[in-house]
């Protein structure tokens, strides 16, 4: 049975540990809250830019683009596919990181040849550990998502899309689905784009449709660089998305933890009461029976 003192210690422990989750708790709520408000001042453009894009194609009938096709089957399997991995950079945060795992490598069974663009260090770490197909060269940590990063990996995909290497590019990422909610792990095909990609949400007037617009210098350019700055903003919401579902999973862990430990705490309390009495009531005995003893020899 332990001493006073070693439960006296462990509580101490304990305690310490609960201070440090819950500090973790208190901070990811913050990174949460602040990347959720950050993405909701960036939606309004992007879905104009994405109403934009349609108005497009609506007009311009024959419009082509090589990011842009008019007969994507999911259903079909093989290929050469690129696959974007959003994971965390660590680990405290549930089954976060082995959700995503998991739909990357469903991913991966589907394809004929495949190479993995990897964003956080856990995933990285995993792939590379297993003998995956990744890009060496492509190392992005998870911070605080921006635009600035969502740009940066957008430009080093479409690289290597524009040379061909590849035929499709999917990102795998957790879609965020409220505070109460570890996330969905889901995948996404980034290019081509299926023609109702960019049908915008609501009704679209007849009016808006049938409107003649002037591009300069012509539509294509137009359509193009439209396209690479909407596929940086998808690529944005992908990363606000898994950062949102990380820190909100490592609030449930630490939220668990916490728990656990406040019951832990009023287990050894619980104990350390009971050994504190025995040692009282045996003191008290001990000083009775002494006493008794003292008065025998008195008389």
């Amino acid at each position: 049975m332990a001493s006073t003192k070693e439960i006296k210690n462990r509580i101490k422990s304990v305690s310490d540990t609960q201070k440090i989750t819950n500090a973790m708790y208190l901070i990811s709520s913050t990174k949460m809250r602040k990347a959720r408000r950050d993405a909701e001042q960036t939606k309004p453009y992007f879905t104009l830019l994405r109403r934009e894009i349609h108005r497009m194609f609506a007009v311009s009938k024959d419009l082509k683009s090589r990011y842009y096709d008019y007969a994507v089957d999911e259903n079909v399997k093989g290929g050469r596919n690129a696959i974007l991995v959003i994971t965390a950079d660590k680990g405290l945060a549930g089954v976060y990181n082995q959700s995503v795992i998991r739909e990357t490598l469903s991913q991966i069974d589907k394809s004929d040849e495949y190479i993995l663009f990897i964003v956080g260090d856990y995933g990285w770490r995993f792939f590379r550990s297993h003998g995956s197909n990744y890009a060496a060269d492509f190392q992005h940590s998870m911070n605080v998502p921006s635009l600035a990063m969502a740009r940066d990996i957008t430009e080093e995909l479409l690289e290597h899309f524009d040379r061909g290497e590849f035929d499709r590019i999917y990102v795998c990422y957790t879609e965020y689905e409220g505070s109460m909610s570890p996330g969905i792990a889901t995948h996404d095909r980034l290019l081509p784009f299926d023609i109702d990609d960019f049908v915008p949400e609501g009704k679209e007037t007849a009016r808006d449709a049938s409107a003649v617009f002037e591009y300069e210098p012509d539509v294509e350019t137009v359509l193009e660089r439209s396209i690479r700055a909407y596929l940086v903003g998808y690529i944005y919401s992908a990363l606000v998305n898994s950062y949102s579902s990380e820190q909100n999973a490592r609030m449930m862990a630490m939220e668990s933890a916490n728990e656990n430990a406040s019951e832990l705490l009023a287990s050894l309390e619980l104990e350390y009461n009971h050994l504190r009495q025995n040692a009282i009531t045996q003191e008290i005995t001990e000083i009775s029976s002494g006493a008794r003893s003292l008065r025998r020899k008195k008389k």
